[in-house]
């Protein structure tokens, strides 16, 4: 036979198909449907939430819908280029581990108290959150140290929640619990399994509900054999501060004294319709607000001093009253209802043990032992009761009698409140001042002290305070306190200096030349002989001129020179002793009094012979200026009718080194009309 024939074939595709895939695809081309790709991640990426579009083929999309092909195909290539591992690598969702393995348990546990007190058995028994939950209900039942000792628990187990239990809460707890009032209720079985409840539920049921008819008494009596001692000597320790306070301020005679002298102080300054018989202690704090002239000082300051000074026995009365300064923080009310509440919190336990819920321990627990702990610590706490009892009557009667003895109304509250804190304010003030005036004593003794060491330094002025006042008045006179010498080494200081000086003379020897003119013919004499002449000699003399220069031509020159210098000091000495005598007042009074002091007899011979120096001086100036116009005049006449003694020799020759002065050349000296004066009338020059 021969092969078969060829077959037949097929009709041509449809325009738009793909061709090239892998896969076998059909003529047709697939209608575009969403698909997960073949490549999927490892692990779960985080989601990219879309906003889809509802119809693509007419929107931008319509060119993105690739087949399933060519989706594998771009997924591949993506893989290639290691774009999906780097996405996968980025954007890897976060595993949620789910913590505590034991939560699915507690979610099948029921709840039937409340949020609220469930989170208060979390915080108030977190120290037995590792314990069993049996283990912690026998360690509540026991009264074990650890739960009595234990503040934070036992305030929580005497809490309104656990004492008093809602109704609601209490018909969902009653199928689950036992009723040990009853006489087989060992044997008794529950309606509904315990282990049923969650942990909190399970403590709340065996101990606070169940032992509900004597839960609050059991709790009470609990705590008090925990907290019966430290109240105790807490309070008691107070009630006894208290009495002796109270003891301390009726025997402080130092005390009453102080208040005493007060008020003789303030009498004696009031007027007649503000006089006392005694002030109550709130008048101690305004005794800082009266003050004295200058505003330094306070009442209460002054009789601080006084006590001090005058009275040293009574200035120990603080150290006898100190303990008001603790004392005045104590509340003597809010103390007196806390000894009551103890006392009674003891007895109100006793009556529970002797005729109450505690009573009959039959209706307990079978394995509660509160009686057996709570009877042990009776005994100590009823004593103490007791004692307490009398702590508090004592302090009572002290502090009304002290308040009464000291002027201040015992049923006000307000006075009850602050007695303390008024004497313990007077106190504080009364240290204050104390601190104060010691310190203005021991300012004062180092000033005096330093002044007594000045003038120990100084003994002129130690010899002046000694001599006493001068006058008849009190008064110092200025040379007895010195003020003469300082007043004179002030104006010495003043006066010009030795260079001022020698200018001065300069420029009136210039003056004085210029004025002079010399005849033609005549020989110029030499500047240098001239300042040589006036220069001092060996004997260091300044100011005065050699007996040469005195019978030269130019001694008028000379002696304006000489006479413009003499004696400064002394005319420094006149001016101080005019403006002393200005200072002590009228000159003649000052004559008047008796010359009975060194000072005043110094300045009396000083005062004289500066009146003598000054006479002297116009003596001089007068017959310089007569003989300054004699020889003017016989300057105009003829030379041969001239006076020997007006013509200076030629000293004969002396050695070299010699103090001799060389007498100037003759010369012929022409003078204008000076204002000076004729030789018929001179000018006379004072210089007063």
């Amino acid at each position: 036979m021969g092969p078969p024939p060829p077959p037949t074939p097929g009709p041509p595709p449809m325009p738009g198909s793909l061709k090239g895939s892998y896969l076998p695809q059909s003529n047709f081309a697939p209608v575009p449907t969403l698909s997960m790709p073949f490549i999927r991640p490892k692990k779960k990426l985080k989601a990219l939430h879309w906003e889809k579009v509802d119809a693509p083929q007419v929107t931008v999309w319509a060119a993105h819908t690739p087949t399933h092909a060519s989706k594998e195909e771009k997924y591949m290539e993506l893989s290639r280029k290691g774009v999906l591992d780097e996405v996968e690598k980025l954007f890897m969702a976060k595993e949620i581990k789910k913590l505590g393995g034991t939560s699915s348990k507690k979610e099948d546990k029921k709840q039937l108290i409340s949020n609220d007190l469930r989170k208060t058995f979390h915080i108030s028994l977190a120290k037995f959150s590792q314990i069993p939950t049996e283990e912690v209900i026998r360690m509540i039942i026991h009264c074990d140290k650890e739960v009595v000792a234990n503040e934070t628990v036992m305030n929580f187990l005497q809490k309104d929640d656990m004492c008093v239990i809602p109704d609601s809460t209490a018909k969902l707890l009653a199928p689950y619990s036992k009723d040990w009032t009853g006489s087989d209720a060992l044997k008794a079985e529950t309606e509904q399994d315990p282990n049923e409840l969650t942990r909190e539920d399970q403590i709340y049921l065996h101990t606070a509900f169940e032992l509900r008819h004597y839960w609050k008494a059991r709790i009470r009596a609990l705590l008090l054999t925990r907290t019966f001692e430290p109240e105790y000597d807490e309070t008691s320790g107070q009630l006894r501060e208290i009495v002796k306070v109270s003891e301390s301020l009726r025997d402080s005679v130092a005390l009453m004294n102080v208040l005493g002298l007060i008020l003789d102080i303030g009498n004696y300054m009031n007027d007649s319709n503000k006089q006392a018989t005694g002030f109550k202690l709130s008048s101690l704090s305004r005794l800082g607000m009266v003050k004295d002239d200058k505003n330094e000082s306070t009442f209460a300051d002054l009789v601080e001093r006084i006590v001090r000074n005058q009275y040293s026995e009574w200035d120990h009365f603080t150290d006898d009253i100190g303990g008001v300064v603790a004392a005045q923080k104590l509340n003597v009310e809010q103390l007196k209802i806390d000894a009551k509440r103890y006392i009674d919190n003891i007895k109100n336990v006793q009556a529970s043990l002797d005729s109450g819920s505690l009573s009959d321990p039959k209706k307990f627990h079978p394995q509660d032992r509160v009686s057996q702990v709570v009877h042990r610590s009776m005994k100590e706490a009823r004593r103490k009761a007791e004692q307490m009892q009398l702590y508090l009557d004592e302090m009572t009667r002290s502090y009304d009698d002290i308040m009464t003895f000291y002027g201040e109304d015992s049923t006000d509250d307000n006075a009850r409140r602050d007695f303390f804190a008024k004497l313990a304010g007077f106190v504080t003030e009364w240290k204050k001042s104390k601190e104060k005036n010691v310190a203005m004593e021991e300012t004062r003794r180092r000033n005096e002290a330093s002044l007594a060491r000045k003038r120990a330094a100084n003994p002129t002025a130690k010899i002046n305070a000694a001599a006493g006042p001068s006058g008849t008045d009190g008064t110092m006179s200025p040379s007895s306190t010195g003020a003469m010498d300082t007043l004179l080494e002030k104006l010495r200081a003043a006066a010009p200096q030795a260079r001022d000086q020698r200018d001065r003379r300069r420029r009136a020897r210039l003056k004085d030349r210029h004025e002079v003119r010399v005849a033609s013919g005549q020989q110029i004499p030499d500047m240098a002989e001239i300042a040589k002449a006036d220069a001092p000699d060996d004997d260091g003399d300044k100011g005065f001129l050699s007996p040469q220069s005195t019978t030269s031509g130019d001694g008028s020159v000379d002696r304006v020179a000489e006479m413009a210098t003499i004696s400064e000091g002394e005319d420094i000495a006149d001016r101080a002793a005019s403006l002393l005598q200005g200072l002590r007042g009228d000159g003649e009074a000052e004559s008047s009094r008796p010359i009975s002091k060194d000072g005043s007899l110094r300045v009396r011979r000083r005062r004289e012979s500066a009146d003598e120096e000054r006479k002297a001086r116009r003596n001089r100036r007068r017959t310089a200026t007569s003989s300054t116009t004699r020889d003017r005049d016989s300057t105009m006449s003829p030379a041969p009718e001239q006076d020997a003694s007006t013509i200076p020799e030629e000293p004969p020759d002396t050695p070299s080194g010699g103090n001799t002065h060389l007498a100037a050349p003759p010369r012929t000296v022409i003078s204008p009309p000076s204002p000076e004066g004729t030789a018929s009338k001179p000018v006379e020059i004072d210089d007063d």
